[in-house]
């Protein structure tokens, strides 16, 4: 019986090892920040940018590599109840022709506007909803593909899995 667990540890040794290929990362990159008041809310926006940095950790140059990466956000809107959050999905895409041994490329992911509101101190919403809101980001997903086989793959936070799926 363990020879058989070890048989069958030795097939899946290849595939492990192909998908560790590839060291992902991504890094947080704030942008433009405006504020405004209007009426008695008081609204600022800030731009948010992934920086996603591939490094091709195997022996061999990589071809034709496709980043795929999408960014939930999850958004608040003003007067709404606590816990009806709207997750919103950014997608997007960058190509790899080449990524030599050792070699790492770097990409901005679009960029994503964060809004926050506020009512001032004496106001309320009639239906009692949220009188601050913050839109935040509630995770990024990345995945490598050659071709349509998924060589690498990145998620933080790391238990995305379980509340978002891949579309």
């Amino acid at each position: 019986m363990k020879r058989a667990a070890l048989v069958l540890a030795l097939i899946a040794l290849p595939a492990f090892a192909q998908a560790s290929d590839f060291e992902i990362t991504v890094q947080r990159k704030k942008e433009a920040e405006s504020s405004a008041k209007h009426g008695a809310v008081q609204k600022t926006s800030q731009g948010w940018i992934g920086n996603v940095k591939i490094e091709n950790c195997g022996f061999k140059p990589a071809q034709e590599i496709q980043a795929r990466y999408m960014i939930f956000v999850k958004r608040q809107h003003a007067g709404q109840k606590q816990g009806e959050d709207q997750i919103e999905k950014m997608k997007g895409e960058y190509r790899i022709a080449e990524l030599k041994s050792g070699a790492n490329v770097v990409f901005p992911t679009s960029e994503v506007n964060l809004r926050h509101s506020q009512l001032d101190g004496n106001y309320y919403y009639i239906g009692g909803g949220m009188s601050k809101t913050d839109d935040g980001i509630a995770g990024i997903w990345v995945k490598l593909f050659k071709g349509e086989t998924l060589v690498g793959e990145y998620m933080n936070p790391p238990n995305l899995t379980t509340k978002f799926k891949w579309e």
